[in-house]
């Protein structure tokens, strides 16, 4: 698989854990939230914490390979 591919994969992976994240993060908000009308789920928000801050460490893992795919890209571009 060629370098750029590569780099645009993560890229776009890296979006989708972050849309992810914020995805989770509302439902434990959601959860949390319900307490204030008398309807809390515990559940749904011990869910929405551990995926989304799951999705957000794997986010951050793959921004920081993508930006080494970055350096390794510019590199071949000036022919070193």
């Amino acid at each position: 698989m060629k370098l750029e591919t590569r780099a645009t994969i993560k890229r776009l992976a890296t979006l989708f854990c972050s849309v992810g994240t914020v995805i989770c993060y509302g439902y434990l908000i959601g959860g949390v939230g319900g307490y204030l009308a008398g309807k809390g789920r515990p559940v749904t928000a011990a869910l929405g914490f551990f995926a989304g801050s799951a999705l957000a460490a794997i986010a951050i893992k793959l921004w920081k390979s993508y930006m080494k795919d970055l350096e390794d890209l510019d590199g071949e571009e000036n022919g070193e």
